[in-house]
């Protein structure tokens, strides 16, 4: 029998998810995302936009989520929110992008989105990298986590497992490991990252959900027909 393979990000927040998963590969958002349109991964923690629009089941109800502020997915912007005329996205990201203009949209604004972050009114940017960035940016900061739960009273589900419901069991055994290690993870990224270990486990106990439960399900489908209407997706 075949093994499985596996395909994650190299983010921390994804690290519980993935303990013990054996062929693992990793990349950023929209890369794993091709990988596994490719054929190369079975099941990947992919971007909820990349994974519905390739129509792929979800499953174990296990993923990347936030019931507010999140830390890890931030506008910085260079001008008062309501003076924002241009945006760079993050090339590595998805939803988060279209997250980012959903929410510009629902403040009145339709920016251009330019491919040089040098100058831009506001910029993406995701994962380990925010948290580093938020650290050191004399930037405003708008947390795309905080802004969609403070609009619409849900969470906001960033990324979920799609793929092959065979390995709904080695997912669940994964993050029934993984869970247990938070304190290690923010031990080894403090290390990596140079942010205290003890912020980086606030970040993984409060700041991520990795169960996707029914308010979760609720704003994802929300999430994907605010996107649709707005010609998003």
């Amino acid at each position: 029998m075949a093994l499985t393979r596996f395909g994650a990000v190299p983010y921390l927040n994804a690290r519980p998810l993935v303990e013990g998963l054996d062929p693992l590969t990793l990349e950023a958002p929209a890369a794993l995302a091709h990988a596994f349109e490719a054929g190369q991964v079975d099941v990947a923690l992919l971007p909820v936009v990349a994974g519905e629009a390739l129509g792929a089941p979800r499953i174990a109800d296990l993923g990347i989520a936030a019931d507010g502020r999140v830390d890890s997915v931030l506008l910085f912007l260079r001008q008062l929110p309501e003076e924002v005329r241009t945006v760079y996205l993050d090339p590595d990201s998805r939803t988060s992008n279209v997250l980012a203009l959903l929410l510009l949209r629902s403040y009145g604004l339709d920016p251009e989105v330019v491919d040089d972050p040098f100058g831009a009114d506001a910029e993406l940017v995701i994962g380990d990298r925010a948290l580093l960035r938020n650290r050191e940016s004399p930037d405003d900061v708008l947390d795309l986590g905080a802004a969609w739960k403070q609009r619409t009273g849900l969470p906001f589900v960033f990324a979920a497992w799609y793929g092959d419901e065979s390995a709904a069991g080695e997912l669940k055994a994964a993050y029934k490991r993984g869970r247990g290690r938070l304190a290690e993870y923010a031990a080894a990224g403090e290390r990596s990252l140079g942010i205290p270990a003890v912020l980086l486990e606030q970040y993984l106990r409060d700041r991520i959900r990795f169960q996707l439960g029914r308010a979760e399900r609720k704003g994802l489908q929300l999430f994907l027909d605010e996107a649709r209407k707005e010609s998003l997706l």
